[in-house]
């Protein structure tokens, strides 16, 4: 019982330390609105989950550099009954900006490691990775708020950069997916 105690103190000092100095983490989760361009006709959007861990580091007041660990239910649906959905493991890496008191402006770079896929198409269950590329590439861009209690509300764009598909003559799609998150920050 005491090491654990002791265990606990030590982490409670340490997370301390480590924020005083301008390191952060935390957990957030929320929605996608996530399409596929150039998919074809009837191809619209659909909402997913996303979730996991981020970590910053603020260097001045100005700026601060993070990165996210994230779980992302991303892909499209065709028509009303007939979706593809592309679970994907991020990790954003992003440039902060603080343009004002705790409001951010972000951009950067977000490699995407495809987990799997599944979908229903024309009533069947289809599931697997066959066709589809395992790495994604995506620029996300956007805002966002840390309130004094440690809440975060997040908005971003990822504006795709890679080819999806796999296959040499399936043409062009690229991810595109806006996220709506809160997270807290411990």
């Amino acid at each position: 019982m005491k090491k654990i105690a002791l265990l606990i103190v030590s982490l409670v000092a340490l997370t301390t330390v480590a924020s005083a100095q301008g390191f952060g983490w935390g957990v957030k989760a929320g929605m996608n609105v996530a399409g596929v361009s150039n998919a074809g006709s009837g191809v619209g959007s659909m909402i997913g989950f996303t979730g996991g861990v981020f970590a910053d580091y603020r260097f001045m007041d100005m700026f601060a550099l993070s990165a996210d660990l994230l779980y992302s239910a991303q892909g499209c649906r065709y028509n009303s009954d007939n979706k593809m959905t592309l679970s994907y493991l991020n990790i954003p890496i992003l440039a902060n900006f603080y343009v004002w008191g705790n409001l951010a402006v972000k951009a950067g770079l977000q490699p995407g490691f495809l987990l799997g896929s599944s979908g229903r198409l024309f009533g069947d269950k289809e599931s697997g990775t066959d066709g589809l590329k395992s790495v994604d590439l995506t620029i996300p861009v956007g805002v966002s708020y840390e309130f004094p209690m440690g809440l975060i509300l997040d908005a971003r764009y990822g504006i795709g950069a890679t080819n999806i598909w796999d296959y040499k003559n399936a043409g062009t799609s690229r991810n595109g997916v806006f996220t709506i998150t809160a997270g807290y920050r411990f």
